[in-house]
């Protein structure tokens, strides 16, 4: 194997011990400093990812927390349950509006085409348009209130869409960050990591700056 370097050719100085050893003891010595050279980057880059990504948590608790302060991830889940019960909601109302509307709706069409075939010199006829107009009325008063529920009740879309985006660019960064691991270590190795809901943010926190990250 050609171990020579080509002038001007830039090589770290681990590499550069390793290929110039001229024994197998400082060969030996030269591959563990190398090893070991690539493991502390290797470390240093999975801390730094660690500590961008428990950071995103927190803007992300933050941002969503109910009260304004900085909360914790329960804050997500339960901002996102009750985007599943306004959805359920609104829903529910919407139709129940259409299924109200709907009936007199079609009452109203039949009894216009009652007064339609009235003639105007009926006497009977006065008497039909004007309890027609007192229906169509109604019918106007219960729709302005109908509509305005149904606005109401898809109210929630604008505030829940914001916090929605707010996870999805959550769950893009974690992605992200679990394929920059995958790029760094070649494999993901299981391991008996400690509940979530045990471990705090603090805790988190401190084990992250012991390791000076």
């Amino acid at each position: 194997m050609n171990t020579m370097l080509s002038p001007g050719q830039e090589v770290v100085p681990e590499l550069r011990e390793l290929l110039e050893a001229d024994d197998g003891a400082a060969f030996e010595k030269a591959l563990d400093n190398l090893i070991r050279s690539r493991e502390q980057h290797l470390f240093l880059a999975l801390g730094h990812l660690a500590r961008d990504l428990h950071e995103s948590v927190r803007r992300l608790a933050s941002d969503i927390s109910t009260d304004g302060v900085p909360g914790n991830m329960s804050d997500a889940r339960k901002h996102l349950r009750d985007v599943l019960e306004m959805s359920s909601t609104a829903a529910h109302r919407t139709l129940d509006f259409s299924e109200k509307l709907r009936p007199q709706a079609q009452a109203l069409a039949k009894q216009a085409d009652e007064v339609l075939v009235l003639d105007h010199a009926d006497p009977a006829f006065g008497t039909n348009a004007t309890a027609l107009a007192v229906r169509v009325g109604d019918f106007a008063q219960s729709c302005d209130i109908g509509l305005g529920e149904m606005v109401e009740a898809q109210s929630w879309q604008d505030l829940s869409g914001q916090r929605v985006a707010q996870v999805e660019a959550f769950m893009a960064k974690v992605e992200s960050s679990l394929v920059e691991l995958v790029r760094l270590t070649g494999s993901l190795a299981g391991g008996n990591a400690p509940a979530a809901d045990k471990v705090s943010q603090d805790e988190v926190d401190r084990l992250l700056s012991e390791f000076g990250f």
